[in-house]
């Protein structure tokens, strides 16, 4: 299963932000066990940087990052993809750049966030991390 992260999840995660990180590290595990196969747009990784320097410092952010480029597939910003965003009806441009990336998936199941309201425009089912978390349960029982 494919599933697109928005950086608040995988900030989640990383920062252990609770009470966000329980479901962040739920998602993290089947990520990490290869029972979903994680996405996210190359533009996730400056704002993701940032803050990870801004906490752990530069060395440490450079080996949480190079960990997360290894778990996760990055998803290119192209022209194409910057059209699609200024032509969305998303308010939030940054949004807008996620979705735009989320499309260029082949056979997503959804993108993961808990920034739903920003996405409500989206043809693409975005799920939060609880309704992710417990529509997967579902469908592995």
């Amino acid at each position: 299963m494919k599933v697109f992260l928005d950086i608040n999840i995988i900030l989640d995660f990383l920062l252990k932000r609770a009470p966000f990180d329980e479901d962040a590290i739920e998602i993290f595990k089947l990520l990490y066990k290869k029972d979903i196969n994680g996405f996210v747009s190359a533009i996730s990784y400056t704002q993701i940087g940032y803050f990870l320097q801004k906490f752990t410092g530069k060395p440490a952010a450079k080996g949480i990052l190079r960990d997360l480029n290894r778990l996760l597939t990055t998803v290119t910003v192209d022209n194409r993809t910057i059209e699609e965003a200024l032509d969305s009806d998303i308010t939030d441009f940054e949004d807008a750049i996620q979705i735009a990336s989320a499309f260029s998936v082949t056979g997503l199941h959804s993108v993961i966030t808990r920034d739903k309201k920003d996405f409500k425009s989206s043809q693409i089912l975005i799920q939060s991390p609880k309704e992710f978390l417990n529509a997967f349960k579902n469908y592995h029982e």
